[in-house]
């Protein structure tokens, strides 16, 4: 999957324009030293290197190191976050959890995990990550929860609960804390398991 966002030519922060031909491939580069050397470990010379790029290329779009981490975390999951309106809540639950282990299993997921211990003690980095793929991956499951109340399979307000907290924490909890494998049949045991019993016993017609 890509990782670019649809707007893969706004001017960088500090930088000339971008040339958007060579945008995915340092991208990918800056993702895999993310998830091998972490936030600390990364440098923009590392960076060029690994994207077979001259530094001069890395410099002119980016001023630090921060610049560049921000503003690659702050386009993450753009593209990775799929619609998910197959007519009924079940079939949501079931595209977008498998669109969520599609991403942990991701040089996007590998970097995220990489950069988590690191937000703490960089503000900008949080924000990024608060502004860009938390608020990408919230708003595609707050769509998810509006179709399903148009069409009365839950009550209204259900986004902002508890319930659909716990819709999504076993493929985190394996992600961030078990390390064990996660892939579609585990989405589809979430969705039988925990998903569509805790919905029912929310009074949810599903």
């Amino acid at each position: 999957m890509t990782v670019l966002s649809p707007d893969d030519v706004r001017p960088s922060r500090g930088g000339r324009p971008r040339d958007p031909s060579r945008d995915e491939v340092i991208r990918a580069a800056i993702l895999r030293l993310l998830a091998d050397v972490g936030y600390a470990g990364l440098t923009m010379d590392a960076v060029a290197a690994e994207a077979g790029v001259g530094k001069a290329t890395i410099y002119r779009r980016w001023r630090t190191k921060e610049d560049l981490v921000v503003d690659t975390v702050s386009d993450l999951n753009a593209a990775e976050v799929v619609e998910g309106d197959t007519g009924s809540l079940e079939g949501d639950l079931r595209v977008m959890l498998r669109a969520l282990v599609a991403m942990v299993n991701s040089p996007v997921g590998a970097a995220t995990q990489a950069l988590l211990s690191s937000m703490q003690h960089q503000p900008a980095l949080a924000e990024a990550f608060r502004s860009g793929p938390l608020a990408i991956w919230t708003a595609a499951f707050n769509d998810m929860w509006v179709r399903a109340e148009a069409r009365g399979e839950v009550a209204a307000g259900l986004a902002q609960s508890l319930v659909s907290e716990a819709i999504g924490a076993p493929i985190v909890q394996r992600w961030l804390v078990n390390g064990e494998p996660i892939d579609d049949a585990f989405a589809d045991a979430v969705v039988d398991v925990v998903a569509l019993p805790v919905l029912r016993a929310a009074g949810a017609n599903v």
